[in-house]
């Protein structure tokens, strides 16, 4: 009778910890599929679509805050290249009328890059939006479905075939793969949406920085800001290909295990491709400022 009770008390715990190993393993791929979604909604937009009315009120904020300190700022620029141009020539004693032509043309390029500051950067991350929805159609087209496998009999049976101690291991590891999946699904909304954030602040900023264009001694500060702007539009694309890599990784490596031991490996490397996937993502915006060499 003893030993009935134990029978019966193993089975049950067998069976729970199989459907736990089974439960933990189905949500983690899940949330894998989710990863997908979550930069679809945060990358593959521009600023104006992401959140219109809040791009709105910042644009308001700008012209009315951050536009007039431009002009001003710009005004001081040009009369500063104007006058240095004229006294440097021989101490005004071999005036070039054609200092005045070339003037002329530098406060209509400089007036153009105010009147058009915010159309010309929000090209530069309509460009980025549609490099990354490319890159995500591309690699993120047909993915493999581990919960298919995760729900066959094969599977089912090959966990009831395994001691307790190492059902719970197994458990242990499957609970800990979840858990890391879900930080990494957090991460890329993390740095997905502070990207966003990141380039409506610049957007407010953009008109002081392309007031220094028309001025060779200030216009480093302005192309320095362009070099910032490409690099956040392509950071987009260097987060869908870490993800890309995590999850091809994932299906070459974890997918199909085929008893307990491949199983257990499996899940260790899952493990530790979710770590490198969160240092790497962190590390997108640095990866993407050094290849445009901003700073």
């Amino acid at each position: 009778m003893v030993d009935g009770i134990f029978e019966t008390l193993e089975e049950w715990l067998r069976n729970l910890l199989v459907g736990a190993v089974q439960k933990c393993l189905e949500n983690a791929s899940t949330t894998m599929g989710d990863m997908v979604d979550v930069m679809n909604e945060n990358i593959t937009d521009t600023p104006q679509t992401w959140n219109s009315t809040l791009f709105n009120t910042l644009e308001t904020i700008s012209q009315t805050a951050i536009v007039p300190i431009a002009v001003a700022l710009m005004a001081i620029i040009l009369c500063y290249d104007l006058i240095t141009a004229t006294i440097d020539k021989n101490n005004m004693k071999d005036t070039d009328i054609s200092i005045f032509f070339r003037f002329g043309i530098k406060a209509w390029i400089a007036t153009y890059f105010i009147n058009n500051v915010f159309t010309i950067v929000g090209a530069i991350f309509e460009l980025g939006a549609d490099i990354a929805d490319k890159a995500l159609t591309s690699l993120f087209g047909e993915n493999q479905k581990f919960n298919d496998i995760l729900a066959s009999q094969e599977f089912e049976e090959m966990l009831s075939e395994c001691e307790l101690i190492d059902l719970a291991g197994t458990w242990v590891l499957s609970f800990c793969a979840y858990i890391i999946t879900l930080i990494v699904m957090l991460i890329i909304l993390i740095v997905t949406a502070g990207r966003m954030i990141e380039i409506l602040v610049y957007f407010c900023g953009a008109p002081i920085p392309f007031a220094t264009f028309a001025n060779k001694e200030w216009n480093n500060v302005g192309f320095s800001f362009i070099k910032n702007m490409f690099a956040l539009a392509l950071q987009a694309f260097f987060i869908v290909i870490i993800v890309a890599i995590y999850i091809i990784l994932f299906n070459a490596n974890v997918l199909e295990p085929t008893d307990l031991a491949g199983l257990t490996g499996s899940l260790l490397e899952w493990i530790c491709y979710s770590v490198i996937c969160c240092f790497m993502l962190l590390k997108t915006g640095s990866i993407a400022k050094s290849i445009c060499n901003a700073h």
